[in-house]
């Protein structure tokens, strides 16, 4: 009977220690990924967007942005280092800064942390993915594929759902 116990207990120790190797890596998921409607100016001079689809915009310009929430459900810290996606010329991981009654973006430099058991929140007039040089206007109901790169989960590709906020 002894040999029985001294078997389960190996066991159970080389299970645990399995269980902890797994708790201390990062366990990245990806959810509610949005993005603000864009009409580029070029678009309605070479008639290309139809009346009912500019109506759908939220402004103009050349610039886009997406939001989303990164979770960890792993026991250490990761961090979002960049995101590419293939509508714009480049991305840049900003957060919005207010100063007095201005409002301004700036680069986040050294990416955004997301912390062990817990999340990041990247939302309007807080940290987000900018989308610069827009090749094409972002209608409500077309999906971005956009590839986001952590430091230790790698890549990994989502898509962003065009929607008014």
């Amino acid at each position: 009977m002894s040999k029985f116990w001294s078997f389960g207990l190996v066991m159970a120790l080389a299970l645990c220690t399995g269980c902890q190797r797994s708790s201390d890596t990062a366990e990245i998921i990806v959810d509610e990924v949005w993005s603000r409607p864009v009409l580029i100016a070029e678009a309605t001079h070479h008639g290309a967007m139809a009346d009912s689809a500019m109506a759908n915009m939220h402004h103009a310009g050349s610039n886009g942005v997406v939001y989303l929430v990164v979770k960890n459900r792993g026991g250490a810290a990761d961090r979002l280092l960049r995101a590419h996606a293939n509508v714009c010329e480049a991305t840049e991981l900003h957060e919005t800064i207010i100063d007095g009654d201005r409002m301004r973006m700036q680069p986040v430099e050294g990416g955004i942390e997301i912390p062990a058991r817990g999340s990041a929140k990247l939302e309007p007039r807080g940290r987000h993915i900018m989308l610069m040089g827009l090749k094409r206007s972002l209608a409500v109901g077309d999906s971005i594929e956009l590839h986001l790169d952590f430091e230790k989960s790698g890549s990994k590709t989502v898509f962003s759902v065009v929607r008014q906020p």
